[in-house]
Order: C-alpha cells, then structure tokens, then sequence
C-alpha cells in the first residue's frame, strides 16, 4: 500500500529515526524535513499534511501510512516550454488546496506546479490519484494566496475556490511575461463556484459555467490597483463567508447565500469592511477566523486582526454574523458583481471592542462545550493559548495549553480528532502534534477540577478523578459528573457539632451528613466512621437512617481523649457503601485547649467561627456559654475618623457590653498606645497620635488597657491618615508632614529571563515612604497576578526587588506599600519576561591550537541571561566561564592538549536555564612566522612580519607585535595590514634598534631575531671607501642619465594631458547630442505610491515632525476612525464646551490671535503650530476656517501698507501659516489628479540619472547631477555589468534552510560600485517587481557570489579591503572582487549584523582621495596617476539637465495650466482676495499684484511641494536628491519673478544651467496670470460648496477636539493679558469663560492619567 519507492532516502532515514523516537517517547507527534503548508482531517481520523514538495498520510495517532512526492517540476509560466517568455526551472511545489471529501472518499490537492491543475487521490491512499487538467484551480505564486472549501447546497454540493487576481500589473507576474502573450492568465477571475461532481478530466469537473446563465466567477475591476489576499472560507447554514485582506481597504468579508444554481448565489454577493476599533493609521489585516454557533444565540465569528507592520499589536474580536447576513447586496469597487451597486458597509464587531490582546496572535479555532465557547489561539513564539468564555461574552480564563519549545509560530489552526473530541491537532512549521483539549488528569481534588474552570473537565463522583465527560460512567446524570456550572456540588461529609464543648460533653453524639449530590448515591446500609487523622485510631463508627444523616455515638472513655487532646484536631469522616467510600478530614477545635489570645485581629469571630464560645468581658475562648447575652455578636471596630477638634474618633459595632462592663480600652497606632475615653456606648475617642513614620495609610487597632495584647476585633484593618490634609492627589507625607508623590521613573533590566530569578532595581523618587514594600506582577494579556515581598527599600530613589518565575511575555509591575491594594499608575512600569535563551550561531569556528582566539556567540535572548559556560566536548571538566562585553558574549576558546590531532571537533555551551548546545569547530596549527623586514620612512618605523599562509584569518585585535628594549617596557608596534603571508606594523621611532621582535597570537608567542656576524665589521671596514669611490663616479653618470629620461618623462606627460582633455571634450559633446534616450524607462512607472489625505497633511502642517522635533503626541497620530468624543471624560465638561464656543466666535478668535502675536514670547514656532492646531480644530467647518482666513489677510494687507510687496513673503505670523496650510488642503485634489505624476516621474527620473554613472559613497558626490556642490570630478573609467541575482530571504536565521525558488532578476551595476550600492540597485529591481510591502534594511542582508567552490560573501571591508598609504581604508567595490559579466549573486539574510564604528568610517573613502585632487586608482598603472580638473565636468550637469528637461517642463506647465479652463478653486479665491484688496487700497503699481500672488501660491505652496516630494509620496529623501530639487525649485521661483538678472562666467552654475529657459517661462506665467484675471470672481455660494464638500470628503478623520484643547492652553497662558484686552474692547462678558477654561485646564494637569 504505500509507494515510498520515489522517495529520497534521506527522507526514509527522516521518517526512520522519527519512528524509533516513538517508540522510545510515546509523544504523539510526527516532524516534517520542511516546512508545513497545509492539514487536513477526514471523518475516518486520517490525517494529510502538506509540506513543500511532499503529502503525507498519518494514522490516528500520526504513525505514517503514506509519503508521496507532489515535486519539484521543471516548468515555467507557459502551457509550452518553447518560446516561453520565462525560463523554465525546477520549480518546488508549494501545496495551496487540500480539501476532503468524506463522501466521495476522495481528497483533493492542488499546488503551485502544473499551472495550478489539482490531483484528486483516494482518501485511504494517496499514492493513488487521478491528474485533472483544468488549470489556474490554484495560484501559481507561492506567496499568492488560495483558499478552498466545500459547500453543501439544498440539492447539489460545489467547490468555492478564491485565488489572488493577477491581472496585468500584478507583482506575481513575472517581468518578461507581462504583456506577453505565451503567459498562461487564465480566466482573470478571482472567485470560483466549482463543479466537484463528474469525472476527473471532463470540462465540467472543477467547470465554473453554469450553462445557460453564464460563469459563476466574480472578477475584480480591470486596471484597479488593488491586491487581494484571501484568508479564509466557510458554511454556516445557508450562506457562505469568504474573509480576505485589500492592500486599499483592509481586512473584508464576503457572504453569499447559497442557492441551486450558483449564478443564483453570485447575486446575493454581499461585502463589508471589518472594523476595528484601532487608531494611529496602520493598515489592519485579518490573520485568522472561527465560525461560533452556539445552539441557542446567533451565530458570529472569531476574528484575529494585526496592525500592518506591527506583528506585536494583535487583538481578539467577535462580529455578529447573523447581523451581515442583513445588509445590502452590494460590493467595493474593486469587484465585478452583475446588478449590484458599489458600496462601502462596515462590520462593527460586537460592543465595539475587543475580547482577548495579546501580542503575536497568529490562528483562532473555536469549540462549543455546552454553555461555554472554547478559543484555541495560535502564536508567533509557539504558545497555544486557551481561552473560555460565557453565555454573556465574558472571558472567564485564559491558559496557555501548550508551548512549543522551539518556539516556532503557529500559523495553521488547530484540527480538532474527529473521532475522539478530547483531542486536536497542533500543527506548526515542521512538525504536528496531537494533544489533549484540557490537562484534566493533572487535577488530583474535585475543588482543583472545578476551579479549573475548564468546560472540558468535570469530577467524576464514582472514579473519584477529573476527566473528560466521556471517560465517565453516567455522565449525563449530574450526580456521577460535575462541571465547572456547580462550584460549590464537590461531595463532601461534614459532622456536627464542630467543636469540642459542653454540649458534646451532655449528647457524646456526632452527626455525620454528606452533600446533595452525593446522598442521592447512598443506598441502606451505608456506614459512617469517624478516626483521627493522626494515628487512623476509630472515634465511632454509626449507620445511616432514613433522616439523611448519620448518628456516631461516643464512649466516655473517647470523649476523654477528645477532650485532652491538643488543639486543633484532624478528624477523618467518612461514608461507606456498596465497594465506595467517600472521605473528608475535618478540623475540630478542641474548646477546652483552646488558646485564650490568639494572634490576629478578629479573636472573638474566629473563636465563634470555631465552635466555642466568647467571653467578652474576660476577653477569652473557652467550652461553655458566658454570661453576656449577645456574646454570638463580637464588638468590632467599625470606622475611625480624624475629628476637628484634632481627636481622632473610632466607631465600634456591639459594644454595649464593654461600656456597660466598664471596659476601660486603649487606641494603639503605629505602636503607640494612646487612653481611649468613652463618648457613648458604641464610640470612643482618642488624642490625635503623633507619627512616628509619615505614611499615607496608618492602622488603627483598639485593645484592652490592662493588657495591649487583648485586641478588639478590627476584621476590615481600618486605618487613618496620617498627613494633616488628606488630598485626593497625595499619596505620600513628608516629615513636615506635607503631601508628595512617591514615582517610579524607571526599572532595569525591562527583560528578564521567565526561568531564572533576577534582581529588579526600580529608581524613583519618594520609595522610602512605607515600611515594607511589595511588588506585584500582572500580565498584560492573561491577567494572572503573582508578588513578590522580597523587596528591601535602600534609599529614597532606589528599591531592589527580587523577582519571581513566572510565564514569559509582558507584564506590568507595580510597586504598593504596607496595606497598599490598589495599583498606582505612578509606581508602574512595564517588564518583560523573555522565553527561553538559547545559541544559533558562533564565529569564527577556526582556531588554532593554543587557543585563546575569543569566539562571539549569538542567539535568541541571550541578553538576559547571567552565564555562559563551554568546554571541549571531549574534555566536559574543564569548561571555562564566558564574558560578556557591550550586551555581546564573548567566549575564550581553550588550548587542543598536545596528544589531540587538529583537525574537526565539538564545543559544547551551556546558557543557564537551558539545555547544553554542541557546535562543530575546526583547530588547526598555531601560526608560523620565520622572518620580519624593517623599512625607516619618515621618522617611523615600518615592520613586516613574515608568516606562512594558514585559514586563520587572523584579525589586527587578535595580534600584537612587541619590540623589546634593554631598558623599559617593550614597544607595541601598531599593525596597519594582514595577509595571508605577511603582518605590517608601524612603530612611532625610528632611533629605536630592534634586534629580535615577539609576535603574540593569544598566548602563543614567536620571537623573531636578526643576528649580525661579527666576523664581518673588519671586511666590511675595507670595503666602504672602494664601494665609496664606485658609487660617485655611478652617481654622476646616473644624475646625467636622469636628467634625459625626466626631459622625455615630461613630454610625455603633456601628451598625455592633452590627450585626456581632447577625450573628455569629444566624450562631452557626444553625451550631449545623444542624451535622453536613457530615461525612456519611464513610461512605464506603474502605481504612484500617494500618500492618503491625512498623512500628506500632517506632513504639510508639521514639517518638523519629520525631523525628530518634539510635537504634541496626538500629532504624531493625528488619525481617527470614528466621530470622536469628548477629550478626557465621557461626561459633558463645562469649561471644554465653553473653549469651544469662544474659539468658534469669530471676534473673539481674530482678537486672540492679534493678542498672542503681540507677545514676546510668542515665537513664529509657536505662530506656526497654533495655525496648524486651528486648521485641525476647524476642519470639518472650512466654511468658517476660510471666513477667519480672510479677515485676517486683510488686517495684515492693511498693517503692511509701508513695504506692500513683502506682504506674505515670510512665515512671520499665524495667518501666513494659515494660508500655507488652507491652500494644502484646498488643493490636494488638484495635486493628486494633476501634478502629482509629472512631479513622481521627475523624482524618479532625477534618481535613475544620479545612478547611471559613479557615486562616491562616502560623500554622495556623483557624475551625473545637477548640482556643481555635488558632482564628482574625481572619477575613474567605469563599465557597466549585468548580474543575475537570486534571493534567499524567507529564513530567520539560516539562510540555507528555505529557499526561494524565483527566477533570478537581471541587474545593471557599475564595476566601480560598492558592494553596498550595488545592494541598493539589486534590491530597487526587486522592490519594483515584487513591490515594496517585501521591504528589507539593507543592514540585514548579504551577497554571496556564486563561485565553483565555496561561495564567496560580499562585504564593504574585510580582509581583503585595500589600505592606501595615508592610512584610510578603500571599500571595497564589484571591481574589486573581480567579478564577471552575467555572473551569478546570491542575496542573503544576514545572521549577524556587523557595525562600523565612528572612528573607523572616519577613516573610508571610496572614489575620492580624502587629502589628494587626483584620484584614487583600484590599479594604478604603472604608477601613474590621472590628473583631473573639475571644470573639465561640468558639462556633465548640463548633460544632466538636457536629460531631465522634458519632465521638469511637464512638471512646470502642469502646475501653470488651466485644464479645462477651471483653475482650482482656492486660487480662483485667493487671487480674488488679493485682487479686491489692491482695488481698495487703489494701488497702481502691477508690479505689487503679481508679487502678491506670487507669494500666496508658488512661494507658500509649489515650492515646498518641488522641494519635499515625500510630503506627496511614500518615498525618501536623500540629500543628494534634495540639492537636485533645490535647483529646479530655483528655475521654477525665478520664473515668477519680475526682475532679471545679468549672468557671467562668475556666476553660480545653479542659476546659469536654466538661464535660457527662465524667459519662456515667464512668459507662460504671465499668460497663466491673465487667464486668472480674466475669470468671473468665485460667488459666496459657489466657495461654501465647495469647502462644504471638503469638509464631508475627509470627515472624522483627524483628533479635532485635542486640537482644540491644544489652542486653550494658549488662552490658559496669555489668559490675564487677553482678559485685559477684551475689558478694554468692551466684551468683559467673556472673561467668566475665560476662567472657566482656566479651571478645565488645571484639572487636566491634575489628573495623573492624562
């Protein structure tokens, strides 16, 4: 039966060991060599697993029955491998269907090869299966989504099938196919309704043509934007829900009611957005989904929504389906639906909130066990968590079930054993697990079953065990099993009387009783028997009667025993009949021994509680009644209070009796006892104490005087305060006895480990305010709260607590005092207690053999952990303790013993809390140096170490070299270089002899010498004069020689320049005629990425946001999703309402903002941002915003009467701000329509052509640019190469684990690029293919090239970078590495993240010699090198504007056009403004009109639009793209202007590149000016509906009531100076308001939470 023929054997040897791993743990799991894609469960109990390449069979229990092989397959994107517009390649299949069918036995799987065609295999073999050959059933891309599901209609079943669209621009196609006609595109639908039924092969199987009636297909809309992910489907009932996420929208949901004919059903297509209740702008998606129906409610679903980029910010909600099934057929837009209507309808979910937040929530399943809905939830660190909640929504009890030590996310729901419910199956990355539902087993009583509360779990009455309810006998009578609905139903035998007293001394008679659920079990005959628990000794042994209860009689010689036994006393009852028996121990408390003071605050009611009696007036416990009447009734302590006679009254309850017996009390605070006199019969008073210790809380006891340690019952521990004033803000008194607050500013570490204990310091101010301190621990999602009192106070900022274990996540940790209950937001923090910690990876893993070479290590958590040990695997006693340094550790490896052979061995680590890691390392020889050289150059010193070539990769920290002197330290020679051959140093003298050198590698040393012959000084005294007389009569025929060959040298030079210059002339004046043909490339620029209304003004309004400047938190999230209430509190607030009413007064705003700007400290950043407060404030009213808008401009025109043409020329007051802020606004829509393509392609052109030539990376400098400040004269010979790169980015943290089998991407680069810039231009390519939600840090990726041996990383620096004489460090570049044309690149994640720091990139350089004008040659030739003018490149800029001209001329006559002769309204508005006020001041210069408008628009609005394209766009902006900008904005100011200016061979290139186009382009605005003019003025009306239509479009979108709030604090401040003014104007009536917005804000400063 099972075909494991074509299976790997390395895959058999898997499965192997895998089965001899069960036998030997019986764990029902079953581990997978990769990654897990799909599980499915049939009615039989088989289950199927997907996995890439492979489907699996498993029993059960998951023994493996069947291992099929589903790929990989060389295929492509074509039906023909001929002429296909892809490559074909081994593709991996990547399943995307896998659906059983139990009726038809059969299970249906599709993947990614075969062009989506399916494979339909029977259900109890897999190996055998029928091929269908209808194609696209399946997205072909791996990272395109599908989902699948069966529906059982009324009379027929079908197949649902939704796959993502991938329609022409979509980022699944690949780049050679688009448009191309061999791409196999399939029908371009998005949702199918299948045909399950007939043969396999026929049309009609998988068909989705309903006859007659056409496709039941829903399309999405040709050429819309928008990408569509699909989640997840289901039936309940009669309808059918698809969930999907819309890269445009959100998460969605689909309902379609099910009909015969499935046309029918198509047009019942119903579509909503699910809500979320979330703020701050990020895009939601849905992750996951449970269908809930509980038999008698409504149905709803279980969703888990997650923040777009945020994974951490997950959170539970309910939606009640039953409501959607109500709405309005209809559909977004997006979708082709037949007779419906575009809508756009919102899914609240129920009581608008959330149900469970946890971070990291991946899937959600979902159980009904009787009243109690059961929520499996899956993590992204392996955590299974359980969640049970009620009838009424409420969560009862979140547990975590299971945690996988891995800690792998759980992306796949839980399946659930259809034929044994008590357990599901967890399946995560690469392995799947049958677990139990609930641990019942693990409860040992029927209290800790029930207070479980776990549906799953009851007592089991006649087992006497927790179990699940099949597992017990009757269980569907409540007597034989109890559930957690019956709390208090336990059996259980109890006795009467409780106590050892008088009355049993007279009756000797126990009565033995057991609970309701338990008499109904006891039949006639039952014996009861009652045995002390200490010796099993028999008490009394009875039997039942017919009364439902016991009788056990004592003997006189048994009551004497009870009687002089020490109190207590154990007493086990029990019940016996038929082969059970039921027990229950007992304390009895024996009356006579019973202690007289016990040590507590409730004496009297526990001796009452007990089963004695009280005597109040003797203050004791004892067997028989007192005389008091009312003794049932303890005297308590009821309340104190603090009188204002400074007497401090305490109320007693029941004290009658103490008056009437003359009790004479005591009050006792903090350890002083203070005379307590008697002012009536239930209330005493005392003098006010004198504290020893300021605290807040101080309890207050009342004892007998003759004896303080007869203590009133106080059962509630009442206190007093202890400061003079009790104030609802103070927490704490001084020693002058005056409120203060005790904080806590801060805690560390903020992670520790879960398994370790750790000590917190928590730093604040006013700690020491308390005697004790206690630290609780509750977590952030489930809720469990644990303490620790191991906390010592030490100072009045610092405490030390010491933590305990508890689970891993966050949690919020408070800080309480003495009897402190309730947690205090001033003493809170947030801690996080991590998983386990454990190592990934160590480097380097080459050492040599006397050790001592520091190994980093790296790993998950590592930061919390306190040790670290490792040791020789062969040597497991002599482990060595690892460092840590800067939060890395870091580890010395020990020396190989002499006996051991270098070669492969095993280290192992240790990391406390875990279990013991083994890594494989290679030892090899120690390095071997034979020789070193000495060089004096400049009063230095230059060493060179010779050494024999070794794989040691030796770094310069792991080397020193040392220069021994007769007198003093040795000198450490600085190393500059290492190669595999050689080590040069740098010593800073050159008078210091060295005769012997010691080169020290750890601890391995080598002393190097050089011995000089003696026998030698007399020879070489008698050679000197001969060599002497040679060498002059050779240097005076050298020096003539020389001055022959520096005579033709120079010639030659001249030739050379010459040469260079007619070059780069020539090169110069082609690059001219031929320029722009490079930037066709942008016709095609696909989807501009906008950003929405919001964000393009929030940018506009708070430029300085962007930079870090500190701004107003809800600024930084200025988003809402819904109408906003009222700040702070629900409750309607007085003096909010009255800052509202004033600021929507005209006068009154126009007079408060002609006051601020008359104050000093009202600087232009505080103009600035009240004028960005008040456009927010006002949003959905622009009618009124615009009314203010204009009488301010004209009370500004009128104070600028002296200097008329600087009107609006700066940003000095609020109004100039207001109208930069107003045009935004007003103009988006123009912008977006109109201008934002052309001004998108010249951004996108600018950057292509900054990139077609070199750019220095270190400064920015480049070849092509339009910016003299930024060209890059300094430049070599360059080439441009094609290189095929492949990425491998899917794995966390080894990159050979999961490959990603994309067709490699074909990317230009320049010879002279930097391995890093390189890295930009691959991943460019890959971003514009596959889009930018795949977005990667360039920080965390690597390129290896593919090389015949081991592949080769690619680094900026590494050993092999070149170090230039001057010291600097050259990056390394594509040249450098020599890399070929067509060769092939690997693009890696990178496991550990290396950093460069300060000083040493102080010390880089790339193309430009930091101290030199020439440039730095890779390869110099010959020595020579080229000499460089930077006026021989400028024609490179001119170049550089040729090739943009055409987009910067688009770009200008879109912004100075008419189209369709409206010009935007706001100009229409603000010109005729502009245009009244000059009429009215009667002024006759042209001149100023032009300057005006010149001032409001282009200076104000279009110039910081050209000059910040990422207010516009999602993209960045670099500083060499900026300095670009800079100049056209320059070209586009000046084409405004009236003046001209005279230009000469001195002036800035800046101003001469578009010298010649500024006059046209004057013309155009002066032209584009009259048109204006010529226009009829906008009426009143037609400006209102405007605006009015502005305000609805973008409504409820920003916080407009904080912005309000935000403009009150400045009435708050200026308030007497604006009470003042408006006295003097005759409007004093507002100043009550005034105060009353005072009186708003001082008690928002109040409020700790605000």
């Amino acid at each position: 039966m099972n075909r494991l023929k074509d299976v790997p054997l390395y895959l058999l040897l898997f499965h192997s060991l895998a089965a001899l791993a069960t036998e030997v743990n019986p764990e029902e799991m079953f581990r997978f060599p990769s990654r897990t894609n799909n599980i499915a469960v049939s009615a039989s109990g088989k289950v199927f697993v997907a996995t890439e390449n492979f489907l699996y069979q498993l029993n059960q229990r998951l023994g493996l029955e069947v291992c099929e092989r589903t790929g990989p397959l060389l295929e492509g994107p074509c039906t023909e491998q001929l002429g296909c517009c892809a490559k074909w390649k081994e593709t991996a299949n990547v399943n995307k269907i896998l659906v059983v069918d139990d009726k038809k036995q059969r299970v249906l799987t599709c993947g990614t090869v075969r062009l989506g065609a399916c494979k339909v295999r029977e259900l109890h073999n897999i190996s055998r299966y029928q091929n269908d050959s209808l194609k696209n059933v399946a997205s072909l891309h791996p990272e395109a989504s599908t989902i699948a599901f069966l529906v059982n209609g009324p009379m027929k079943t079908y197949l649902v099938t939704a796959v993502t669209p991938t329609g022409k621009s979509s980022r699944f196609i690949p780049d050679t196919c688009k448009g191309n006609r061999t791409y196999y595109e399939g029908n371009g639908a998005t949702i199918f309704l299948r045909n399950p039924e007939g043969r396999v092969g026929d049309p009609t199987f998988l068909g989705f043509n309903d006859g007659a009636h056409g496709d039941a297909v829903v399309s999405p809309q040709d050429n819309y934007p928008v990408e569509l992910q699909y989640v997840q489907g289901f039936q309940w009932q009669s309808h059918i829900y698809i969930l999907l996420n819309a890269n445009t929208s959100g998460p969605e949901i689909i309902c379609m009611d099910i009909k015969d004919r499935r046309t029918s059903t198509l047009q019942s297509f119903a579509q909503a957005t699910l809500f979320c209740p979330w703020r701050g702008g990020q895009a939601i998606r849905v992750l996951s989904s449970a269908l809930i129906h509980p038999s008698h409610s409504p149905a709803f679903m279980a969703a888990i929504l997650s923040q777009q980029g945020h994974p951490e910010n997950t959170a539970l909600y309910f939606y009640n389906l039953s409501q959607f099934n109500e709405y309005r057929k209809c559909h977004k837009v997006y979708f082709m639906v037949k007779n419906e209507e575009v809508c756009n309808e919102f899914l609240y979910p129920i009581n608008n909130i959330s149900m469970f937040n946890h971070s990291g929530l991946l899937s959600v399943s979902a159980r009904i066990v009787r009243d109690w809905i059961v929520l499996f939830l899956g993590t992204d660190d392996g955590q299974l968590i359980k969640l049970v909640i009620d009838g009424n929504m409420k969560l009862i009890h979140p547990t975590v079930l299971f945690e996988l030590k891995e800690e792998t996310p759980i992306h796949h729901r839980v399946m659930f054993d259809k034929l044994d419910s008590n357990h599901l199956y967890l399946t995560s990355e690469t392995e799947v697990r049958r677990l139990k539902v609930a641990p019942c087993d693990q409860y040992i009583s029927c209290t800790d079953c029930l207070s479980a509360l776990d549906p799953f779990c009851g007592w089991c009455t006649l087992k006497k065990r927790c179990s699940f309810e099949n597992e017990c006998e009757n269980s569907n009578h409540t007597v034989h099993w109890i559930t957690m609905a019956e709390q208090n139903s336990c059996p259980r035998v109890t006795f009467t009387p409780s106590a050892i007293d008088y009355s049993l001394n007279s009756a000797k008679l126990f009565k033995i009783e057991v609970t309701e659920k338990l008499r109904t079990l006891i039949k006639e005959n039952a014996i009861c028997t009652m045995r002390k628990a200490r010796n099993k000794e028999v008490i009394c042994i009875g039997k039942y009667t017919n009364a439902n209860d016991c009788p056990c009689r004592l003997s006189n010689n048994i009551y004497t025993q009870l009687e002089n036994e020490p109190d207590p006393i154990i007493i086990e009852a029990s019940v016996e009949f038929s082969s059970l028996k039921f027990s229950t121990n007992v304390t009895v408390h024996n009356c006579y021994k019973i202690a007289t003071v016990r040590l507590n605050n409730v004496p009297c009611s526990e001796c009452i509680k007990s089963g004695c009696h009280w005597c109040v007036a003797e203050h004791k416990c004892t067997h028989t009644p007192c005389n008091q009447t009312a003794e049932q009734f303890c005297p308590q302590v009821d309340k104190a209070t603090l009188h204002p006679t400074k007497d401090l009254r305490i109320f007693l309850k029941h004290a009658k009796v103490l008056n009437d017996s003359n009790i004479r009390l005591n009050c006792k605070f903090n350890g002083q006892l203070l005379v307590a006199n008697w002012i009536d019969s239930s209330t005493i008073h005392c003098l006010q104490p004198q504290f020893k210790d300021e605290r807040r809380i101080i309890p207050v006891n009342v004892v007998h005087a003759t004896n303080s340690t007869d203590v009133i019952d106080n059962p509630n521990n009442i206190t007093v305060y202890s400061c003079d004033t009790q104030k609802p803000d103070c927490v704490f008194c001084t020693s002058e006895r005056i409120c203060t607050e005790s904080v806590v500013t801060k805690i560390y570490p903020v992670r520790v480990s879960s398994s370790g204990t750790t000590t917190l310091t928590i730093v604040g101010s006013g700690l020491n305010v308390g005697l004790k301190a206690v630290l609780y621990i509750r977590g952030m999602s489930d809720h469990i709260t644990v303490k620790t009192n191991n906390c010592t106070i030490e100072n009045d900022t610092l405490v030390r607590c010491i933590l305990p274990k508890t689970t891993h996540g966050k949690k919020t940790v408070c800080l309480l005092y003495d009897s402190e209950s309730q947690f205090m937001s001033n003493r809170t923090a947030v801690l996080e207690y991590t998983s386990q910690s454990f190592i990934t990876k160590i480097h380097p893993t080459v050492l040599w053999a006397s050790g001592g070479r520091n190994i980093t290590i790296n790993g998950k958590n590592l930061d919390v952990i306190k040790q670290v040990q490792m040791w020789l695997s062969e040597d497991p006693n002599k482990w060595t303790e690892c460092s840590v340094n800067n939060r890395t550790w870091i580890c010395v490896a020990p020396s190989l013993e002499s006996r051991r052979i270098p070669g492969n061995h095993s280290m192992s680590f240790l990391v406390s809390g875990s279990k013991k890691q083994d890594f494989p390392l290679t030892y090899h020889h120690d390095p071997v140096f034979y020789n070193f050289t000495k060089i004096i150059d400049d009063k230095q010193l230059l060493i060179t170490v010779l050494k024999k070539k070794d794989n040691l990769c030796l770094q310069r920290e792991e080397v020193k070299i040392y220069v021994p002197r007769d007198k003093g330290d040795p000198l450490e020679c600085n190393i500059t270089e290492i190669t595999e051959d050689k080590i040069k140093c740098l010593l800073l003298t050159s008078d210091t002899p060295v005769p012997k050198i010691e080169v020290t590698v750890g601890p391995y040393k080598a002393v190097l010498t050089k011995p000089v012959p003696s026998k030698l000084i007399f020879i070489v005294l008698i050679v000197i004069p001969v060599m002497l007389v040679i060498f002059i009569s050779i240097y005076c025929w050298a020096t003539s020689r020389k001055a022959k060959q520096f005579s033709q040298s120079l010639n030659s030079q001249m030739e050379l320049l010459e040469s260079q210059f007619r070059n780069q002339i020539r090169e110069g004046f082609v690059e001219l005629q031929t320029e722009g043909s490079d930037m066709q490339l942008l016709e095609d620029s696909g989807s501009i990425p906008f950003l929405d209304y919001k964000h393009f003004a929030v940018r506009t309004f708070f430029p300085e946001s962007g930079n870090g400047a500190s701004v107003p938190s809800f600024v930084s999230d200025p988003i809402v999703t819904a109408p906003q209430q009222a700040p702070g509190k629900d409750k309607p607030n007085e003096g909010f309402d009255t800052l509202t009413n004033f600021l929507s007064n005209e006068q009154f705003l126009v007079t408060l903002i002609h006051i601020l700007e008359q104050q000093k400290d009202f600087s232009i950043k505080d103009r600035c941002r009240f004028a960005s407060f008040l456009t927010i404030a006002f949003h959905s009213n622009l009618v009124y915003l615009t009314r203010i808008l204009d009488r301010l401009l004209k009370d500004l025109m009128d104070q600028s009467t002296a200097q008329p043409k600087l009107l609006l020329r700066g940003t000095e007051t609020v109004v100039e701000k207001l109208l930069t802020n107003w045009v935004s606004l007003c103009m988006y829509g123009f912008l977006r329509e109109s201008v934002g393509e052309p001004l998108f392609k010249l951004v996108s052109a600018i950057k292509q052509r900054i990139n077609l030539g070199p750019v220095d990376a270190i400064s920015g400098k480049a070849l092509y640019t339009l910016n003299e400040d930024w060209l890059l004269w300094q430049v070599t010979d360059f080439n441009t190469l094609k290189l095929n790169v492949i990425f491998q980015l899917s794995t966390e943290v080894e990159y050979g684990s999961d490959l990603d089998l994309s067709c490699p991407l074909e990317v230009d680069v320049l010879d002279c690029d930097t391995i890093g810039q390189a890295k930009e231009k691959i991943f460019e390519t890959f971003f514009n293919k596959y889009g930018y939600s795949q977005r990667f840090q360039m920080k965390d990726i690597d390129l290896e090239l593919i090389k015949n041996g081991p592949n080769q990383i690619l680094q900026d620096i590494d050993q092999t970078s070149q170090v230039l004489e001057n010291g600097m460090t050259k990056l390394n570049t594509i040249g450098h590495y020599r890399i070929p044309a067509a060769a092939s690149i690997v693009a890696i994640k990178r496991v550990n993240s290396s950093k460069i720091d300060g000083e040493s990139e102080n010390k880089l350089c790339h193309l430009i010699s930091p101290h030199s004008e020439f440039v730095e040659n890779p390869v110099p030739e010959q020595g020579k090198q080229k000499f460089k003018v930077k006026e021989m490149y400028l024609t490179k800029l001119l170049s550089s504007k040729v090739a943009l001209h055409s987009f910067v001329e688009t770009l200008f006559r879109s912004i100075w056009s008419i189209p369709n002769n409206k010009p935007p309204m706001a100009i229409r508005h603000v010109f005729d403004i502009l245009q009244a006020q000059a009429y009215n001041k009667k002024l006759t210069d042209p001149d100023v009109l032009h300057i005006w408008k010149t001032n409001s628009l282009p200076l104000r609005f279009w110039i910081n639009i050209i000059k910040n394209p990422q207010f516009v766009f999602d993209i960045e902006k670099t500083p060499h793209l900026d300095s670009c900008l800079s100049v056209i904005a320059q070209a586009f100011m000046d084409s405004f202007s009236l003046s001209s200016h005279q230009l000469g061979k001195h002036s800035p290139t800046n101003k001469v590149l578009y010298a010649r186009d500024i006059p046209h382009y004057k013309d155009e605005v002066k032209h584009y000016y009259r048109q204006i003019a010529d226009m009829a003025s906008l009426t009143e009306e037609e400006m209102e509906k405007f605006l009015t239509e502005e305000s609805k479009k973008h409504e409820n979108e920003f916080k407009e009531k904080d912005a309000m709030v935000e403009l009150g604090k400045y009435i708050q401040k200026y308030s007497v100076q604006l009470e003042s003014k408006l006295e003097n104007e005759g409007i004093q009536e507002m100043n009550e308001g005034i105060s009353k917005i005072r009186e708003f804000f001082d008690r928002r400063s109040k409020c700790g939470w605000e």
